[in-house]
């Protein structure tokens, strides 16, 4: 007999993870607009919850009016099953302890993370030549952070033609970048700010300080990828005229099918490797 998985909430990429999940699962959706009610649902053996669900007290439903409260979310999973989500928080962990729930994070997933940085780096590409008017080849890139997301952003933007400067606190980072071929320099270094057509930053703190933002160019582009509180400080951008953008959720905006299905194969992996102990 087939499992039963439900997945609760999400934007598209969820919706497209339910579909490829019905082919191993007897999958259920709520949060979504062809969803059943929810006293129809019975309690299932997998719960599969969208990115980032736990940053606040209410999942992330933005395709449907109701909100769901994060912890009543778990009175659907039949105890000792598995729970799946982005970014799930230590207290939500000790409920899932309570019902003897398995907990698999998607963001402590490295095959899964590696994948969605690369579709992050081609969201990033939509957004820079939609909001700059300019070809990224033969411009000058600014990567701020050398993690996955800043190696994924660095790499197609130089596949692109862009001469890329990575700019990392980490002299390891440095000499990594180096050693691929990118331009380095300190983090927020201000000679090579004066230079960026565009800032990619990766950061999840604010290093992007007025100070900083004075050596850009007035038509400097900023894209900022990171996670909140975001590194650029954003009114002393718009004070100086400088368009700065934050872009969440990325791979769920641009690619949110191949996002959706890298999500059912973490998944389908992890289940297969929980039956035969792998």
């Amino acid at each position: 007999m087939k499992k039963t998985l439900l997945v609760m909430g999400g934007d598209r990429r969820m919706e497209y993870a339910a579909e490829a999940l019905a082919s191993v699962f007897d999958v259920y959706t709520y949060g979504f607009a062809a969803s059943p009610p929810i006293w129809e649902l019975k309690q299932t053996d997998i719960l599969v919850l969208p990115y980032l669900s736990l940053s606040g007290e209410y999942l992330n439903t933005p395709l449907i009016s109701q909100k769901i409260p994060a912890v009543a979310s778990l009175d659907m999973l039949k105890f000792g099953g598995s729970v799946y989500g982005g970014g799930l928080s230590q207290s939500f962990a000790t409920y899932c302890s309570e019902r003897d729930a398995r907990i698999h994070d998607f963001f402590l997933d490295e095959e899964l993370t590696l994948k969605n940085a690369d579709l992050t780096a081609e969201g990033a590409v939509e957004i820079i030549l939609r909001e700059t008017d300019s070809s990224i080849k033969n411009s000058e890139v600014m990567i701020l952070g050398f993690g996955r997301v800043g190696k994924a952003c660095a790499g197609l933007m130089a596949a692109l033609g862009a001469s890329v400067t990575v700019s990392a606190r980490s002299l390891s980072a440095r000499e990594d970048a180096s050693r691929l071929g990118y331009n380095e320099c300190d983090l927020c270094d201000p000679e090579a700010l004066k230079h960026a057509d565009t800032i990619i930053n990766t950061v999840p703190r604010v290093i992007l300080e007025k100070e900083n933002l004075l050596c850009l160019k007035k038509d400097s582009f900023i894209l900022d990828l990171a996670s909140k509180p975001y590194g650029t400080d954003f009114e002393a951008a718009k004070e100086l005229g400088i368009k700065a953008l934050t872009a969440p959720g990325l791979p769920g905006k641009t690619a949110p099918k191949t996002a959706g299905y890298m999500i059912a194969d973490m998944i389908i992996r992890t289940e297969k490797e929980g039956e035969t102990g792998g």
